[in-house]
């Protein structure tokens, strides 16, 4: 690793301290913190199974069949694993993404992700080009909601719990002193 040296005493030009870059010797300190994929991609998995047989129950309900109850698992059940499978492929792809840019807030990671899930959801139709038009529709669509800053507008963010008070305290009628 290269280090800085003293000029010499026979040198025609001495160039001017550079403030702006850092010390070759320290290492710039690192924002993002590296963590595994496997838990919340797990956990997003099993998200996604839930919702999964959600909407599988939903649907075995609204059909017409002779199968009962067992119709969840046996004529819709492929719902359960669908979307667990989606689930699993945007978060792993994700995490993975983020550790390895180390940065998570550029939409980069959100957009490899998301073209990861929507890769998963268009290969159930059969054909590659429907897998690959939702990885692009997908990947854009998530990559743009997380290089937006992860919110759609309507939502209140991250505030202090010092402003979310003001707001609720403003928001509601104030009662006069003298009605009490």
């Amino acid at each position: 690793m290269p280090s800085y040296e003293q000029p010499r005493e026979n040198l025609d030009i001495t160039l001017p301290p550079r403030p702006f870059l850092a010390p070759l010797q320290q290492p710039l300190p690192k924002a993002y913190s590296p963590t595994s994929p496997f838990v919340p991609a797990f956990n997003v998995a099993l998200t996604g199974a839930g919702v999964g047989l959600f909407v599988s129950a939903i649907r075995n309900a609204v059909e017409t069949h002779n199968k009962g109850a067992m119709g969840v698992f046996s004529r819709t059940g492929w719902m359960i694993g669908y979307f667990a499978s989606a689930g699993f492929a945007f978060s792993y792809v994700d995490h993975t993404v983020a550790n390895m840019i180390e940065d998570k807030t550029n939409g980069v990671a959100g957009a490899a992700g998301g073209c990861a899930a929507g890769f998963v959801t268009g290969i159930r139709t059969g054909s590659i080009p429907k897998a690959m038009g939702m990885c692009a529709f997908m990947g854009a669509l998530v990559g743009t909601y997380d290089l937006a800053g992860g919110q759609l507008g309507w939502e209140q963010g991250k505030k202090p719990r010092s402003e979310r008070e003001k707001e609720r305290v403003a928001f509601f009628k104030q009662r006069d002193s003298a009605e009490a």
